[in-house]
This record gives structure tokens, sequence and C-alpha cells, in this order.
């Protein structure tokens, strides 16, 4: 705790992350951030990603095809941070229950840094992502394919190193459950939005 957040800080820990996620989720949960500074956190990045959502359907709005069988949910710039908010919200308690119903050591504030960081790295992903699909769309592409498939690794490995499993599997398979969790539970909350907006809630 006490580290100033400067631009170097931040890289740094970019850096790490993507090369060495162990060691930068180690250097996280040592921050000793408090949990209520972690979900005001956690709360402004779901805000911050909403708003680069809606802007990209601005810039590059869906087919009207596409459009047409989106969930309300993703349509609504409102509703998508409600959606957004409420599906990291439930991966948060999820990890945490999930990894200490199978031995797992990590608090609830080990799991909410880890999520929150890789919130923040989503949005930079997202802002990158944007501008290279409007300038160059297949490497844009290519850049969300292999950042989805090397953030599962990461993800994994933040798990593994919060819960202090020691074992990439086990953390694969909190992360699994998780997953379980987290459609049964959206499932249910886009029922509730697209109620909600139906009838004019949202």
């Amino acid at each position: 705790m006490g580290q100033p957040l400067t631009s170097a800080f931040l890289w740094d820990l970019t850096r790490q992350t993507l090369l060495a996620p162990a060691g930068a989720a180690r250097r996280l949960i040592d921050m000793g951030l408090p949990v209520r500074t972690l979900w005001m956190a956690l709360a402004l990045m779901t805000v911050l990603n909403a708003i680069v959502y809606s802007a990209s359907l601005q810039i590059a709005p869906p087919a009207p095809e596409a459009g047409a069988m989106m969930p309300a949910a993703l349509t609504s710039p409102l509703l998508f941070a409600v959606f957004l908010g409420g599906a990291l919200v439930i991966t948060v308690i999820a990890l945490h229950g999930v990894g200490r119903g199978l031995d797992g050591q990590g608090s609830l504030a080990d799991i909410l840094v880890l999520i929150t960081w890789l919130q923040g790295l989503r949005l930079a992903l997202q802002v990158v992502s944007g501008v290279l699909m409007m300038a160059a769309p297949g490497l844009g592409a290519l850049l969300v394919v292999v950042a989805s498939v090397w953030g599962l690794y990461i993800l994994v490995a933040f798990i593994n190193e919060a819960h202090r499993f020691g074992s990439l599997l086990k953390a694969a398979a909190v992360l699994l459950v998780t997953a379980i969790a987290l459609v049964a539970g959206l499932s249910l909350f886009i029922a509730v939005l697209g109620t909600a907006a139906a009838t004019g809630g949202v």
C-alpha cells in the first residue's frame, strides 16, 4: 500500500500482467487497497467501459439484422452499464465463493483488486481495438482474438495467485464453475432488464 499510481507504475504493471501475470497479481494484492475503494474503482471502470462501448456503437453501428437480434441490454448505454456492473459483481462474488469452497485462501479484496485491474486493461483494449477497427479492420479483429485468448490465461493465473492454489488446473476449475454461475445469473438479469426496458422502467 502507498505505491503512487504514476504512468510509469501503471505501464510497468501492464507489461508485467501480460508477460508474468502471477507476479502482477501478487503485486496488486500486496497494495492492500480497501474493499470500499475497490468497489468504487470497479463502478468507475463499469461506467467508462459503457461509455466507450456506446461510442463504438455510434461510430460503427451494427447491421440492421444484427441490431434487431441484440438484447436490449446491449443496445442502450444505461442498460449496458447495469448489465456489465451486475456481471462484474456476480463474477467477483462467485470467484471468491467458489475458490474458498475449493480450499482457496483469497479474500474478497484479493479478487476485487484483480478483476478491477483487468477491467482497466479491458477499457484500454476497447479503445485501441476500436481505433484499429477503423484504420485496419483485420488487425483490429486479430488483436481482439489474441487478447481474448491470452486474457483467459491471465485470469486463470490471477485466480491461482489470489487463492494460493499452486495449480492452474484448479484455478481453471474455479473459472469454469464461476462461468456456469455467471450464465445462470445473467440469464435472469437480462430477462429482468429486458422487461424493464419494454415497460419503460429503464
